[in-house]
């Protein structure tokens, strides 16, 4: 079996960038600085103080000031050392692609680049591959080597492949980690391999208990089709043989059911309480990933 070509050069110049970009926020409890990529979790709620001119006037907490006459701020502290697990699909569907990379070897660059980012800032860093069953799992461990292990276990071809089954990986994360944990599911959450009904109870009762963050991982092709009329041929890697057809004659039709399950997707994630973003096989994820995370720290601010 083959490997994907992630350059390590390429890996460590995203690292950096991403970790650069990413926001960081001064501790008047600690007296540094910390990062606050997961800031849903990883701040605790330490109590007030006065304001004072050098603080951010977004950090006004007006109900609390408004009942003591006095401007007050907010104070956190971060939990050092919290964990943050990736949770990948490696199931037969991130094997396609129409760009210069398919979905798996994007997703392990999205995965190798966050994680080198988090473990930078003192988190504790874990990966679980799944397709119908958990293939591959690293408990969370701080440090270089731990990225140097999920590089070598992703970047191999072998590692992908088979159906899919998210219940086991929700119910295998559920058994071993503690409240608080940060778990960034990362799939392409497919037509029929994802029944939302089936997975619903299980996601919100996990997400009730971690901070979850869904990644939806696309290729343009899972949702819009070329507009030139061509002749195509696909097979379903779960079986079924194989299905020629014109894309031209089938554009409008195909693009209407990706948006519309792709709509139920995200009212599904939201249902169920957990944060979630989209990248896509032919643009950088940096962008993407930093306006979430810019969006999602607003929100706790």
């Amino acid at each position: 079996m083959g490997k994907f070509p992630i350059q390590i050069i390429s890996l460590g110049k995203q690292i950096e960038f991403l970790g650069n970009r990413m926001e960081f926020v001064e501790s008047p409890i600690q007296g540094d600085t910390y990062f606050s990529i997961f800031r849903g979790s990883g701040l605790e709620f330490k109590g007030h103080r006065e304001y004072s001119m050098q603080d951010d006037s977004s950090d006004i907490d007006w109900k609390a000031s408004l009942r003591s006459d006095k401007l007050l701020v907010k104070e956190y502290y971060q939990e050092k050392g919290m964990d943050v697990v990736f949770l990948y699909d490696v199931s037969e569907t991130m094997l396609f692609g129409s760009q210069n990379k398919i979905k798996a070897q994007y997703g392990a660059e999205f995965i190798l680049a966050l994680a080198g980012v988090a473990i930078e800032a003192n988190y504790n860093v874990g990966l679980v591959c799944f397709s119908d069953k958990v293939t591959k799992s690293f408990t969370p461990s701080s440090g270089g080597s731990q990225i140097g292990l999920f590089f070598g276990i992703l970047q191999e071809h072998s590692t992908y492949g088979g159906g899919y089954d998210l219940t086991k990986a929700l119910e295998f994360i559920d058994s071993l980690y503690g409240p608080g944990t940060v778990v960034i599911l990362v799939s392409d959450f497919l037509g029929s391999k994802f029944p939302f009904e089936h997975f619903k109870d299980k996601f919100k009762q996990l997400s009730s208990k971690f901070d979850v963050i869904s990644v939806i991982l696309r290729d343009p092709r899972d949702e819009f089709m070329p507009s030139e009329n061509m002749g195509m041929v696909i097979s379903s890697p779960y079986g079924g043989g194989d299905v020629f057809f014109n894309t031209g004659k089938v554009k409008k039709e195909y693009e209407a059911y990706a948006k519309d399950q792709k709509d139920k997707l995200k009212k599904f994630l939201s249902d169920v309480r957990s944060d979630h973003f989209e990248v896509y096989t032919d643009k950088p994820f940096i962008d993407s990933t930093i306006a979430f995370f810019t969006r999602r720290n607003a929100l706790w601010s």
